[in-house]
């Protein structure tokens, strides 16, 4: 949502806006609860400073001691209060001493809602940092549990793997042991079959070697 600025809503507390403006705003403050409760409370802070009067005529004007931040004003009131009262006694106008500060109070009082709206941004500004801060701790939290779950899976797939390839190679080793070991036995059978039967000949053809063989 897009919140109006701290100088439209200045200029919107002082009716500086045309209907237009204004409706807009208005509308704005039915759907931004945040800008509404900021808006009450500027309207409450001028609403007390509208109350401000300037004393009685039977009372003289106060000015001994006046706040800092209406030290302006006070001057204004001081300087009029002479210019009127030079020669006589009577205390100024109040309508004259309230159109001469009006001004200066003016200018002093949308200057503190200027400082008011931006102390909330600043504050609202770090609301959201911190806010965003921890939403981006959670997440690098959650990747680092997320990368550490598919590691440990793929160490266990590539330990099964490795489990399965040796068991393979011992059954192969055995297998092929098997093989030798049968190849073997069935060579020397072998040998001993060839070795029997060529015994077997020498015997059978020696008796006719000898008949064969010359008298001296």
């Amino acid at each position: 949502m897009n919140h109006p600025s701290r100088e439209e809503w200045m200029s919107y507390l002082y009716d500086e806006l045309n209907a237009d403006q204004s409706a807009n705003l208005k509308a704005h403050l039915h759907t931004c609860p945040d800008c509404k409760s900021k808006v009450n409370e500027w309207q409450a802070a001028r609403s007390g400073l509208d109350e401000w009067r300037v004393p009685t005529r039977h009372k003289r004007v106060a000015l001994a001691q006046p706040m800092v931040k209406w030290a302006a004003a006070a001057a204004i009131v001081l300087s009029i209060g002479v210019g009127i009262g030079r020669l006589t006694s009577a205390p100024p106008d109040v309508r004259q001493v309230r159109a001469a500060i009006e001004p200066e109070m003016r200018q002093e009082l949308r200057r503190e809602f200027a400082q008011l709206v931006r102390d909330e941004l600043d504050k609202s500004a770090s609301t959201t940092l911190a806010a965003s801060t921890e939403q981006t701790r959670q997440l690098l939290a959650e990747f680092a549990r997320a990368v550490e779950a598919k590691r440990t899976e793929d160490y266990q797939a590539i330990n099964a793997a490795l489990d399965k390839l040796q068991s393979q190679r011992l059954a192969d080793f055995f297998s092929l042991k098997k093989d030798v070991d049968t190849m073997a036995v069935l060579t020397e059978s072998g040998f001993r079959r060839a070795q029997q039967q060529l015994v077997q000949l020498a015997d059978y053809t020696q008796p006719a070697n000898s008949s064969n063989s010359p008298q001296k």
